[in-house]
């Protein structure tokens, strides 16, 4: 079943590589599955050998494919690991099959433990930076130097909570954030404005783990509130 729509449009390797990767991200192709070969690509896109060659060759800088040589070769599709979510994430937003508000609800599951474990361990060197981190939000205003400063708390409470691998979790998801609204960049003071971290860090400096989840979990609501209305005029303005 021919599941791609012959190329019109001047930017052929664009569109030839955008719809694979949704062919990809819609599960067309499974991880471990080959893609279809040169020759039927540039028969199903109407495209020349060059445009293809170059689709591929993009789909594999981005770490969604696999090239194999040899007679069984081909483009083969990598399951999407730890290392490549960012990117996958960040292309799944601007093709419209990813939203901010499931980004928000993974880290709603997530960042309130980053909290209850930050506060557990926070000593009195780990607050002096939080606080230091808190007052220097405003710092810088233009982007991406203001997505880094209203970030910087929720790096330093992974980082707290000595756990490598649920650190490398809430920062992935983090960067995610960053590189979208980097790309359309929302009114910083719209989306994050500078002091919503206070009661957050004075539960953590603390050390009341209940109070610290309660507050985390607080916070992000109140983000997704905002996110949610930041995407939806994204969305509507892009739509026009």
């Amino acid at each position: 079943m021919n599941t791609f729509k012959p190329i019109k449009q001047v930017k052929a390797t664009d569109e030839v590589s955008q719809q694979l990767r949704s062919a990809i991200f819609d599960g067309t192709y499974a991880a471990g599955q080959k893609l279809p070969s040169e020759r039927e690509l540039i028969e199903l896109f109407n495209v020349s050998r060059t445009v293809v060659r170059e689709a591929i060759k993009g789909l594999e800088a981005r770490g969604l494919v696999e090239i194999k040589q040899g007679a069984m070769g081909g483009a083969f599709v990598k399951a999407i690991n730890f290392e490549r979510m960012t990117s996958a994430c960040n292309d799944l937003f601007f093709m419209g099959k990813l939203s901010f508000e499931e980004l928000c609800q993974a880290r709603l599951v997530l960042e309130p433990m980053i909290a209850r474990l930050a506060a557990r361990n926070c000593t009195a060197e780990d607050a002096a930076t939080l606080m230091a981190a808190h007052q220097g939000e405003n710092d810088i205003l233009e982007y991406p130097h203001t997505v880094v400063l209203r970030q910087q708390v929720h790096h330093l409470l992974a980082d707290m909570t000595r756990n490598r691998f649920l650190a490398g979790m809430t920062k992935s998801l983090l960067q995610v954030l960053s590189d979208i609204t980097n790309q359309f960049q929302p009114d910083t003071d719209e989306i994050h404005p500078a002091g919503l971290h206070y009661d957050l860090i004075q539960a953590v400096t603390a050390n009341d783990e209940d109070a610290a989840e309660q507050a985390m979990y607080q916070h992000l609501l109140e983000f997704l509130d905002r996110l949610k209305k930041i995407e939806s005029e994204f969305r509507n303005t892009t739509h026009k």
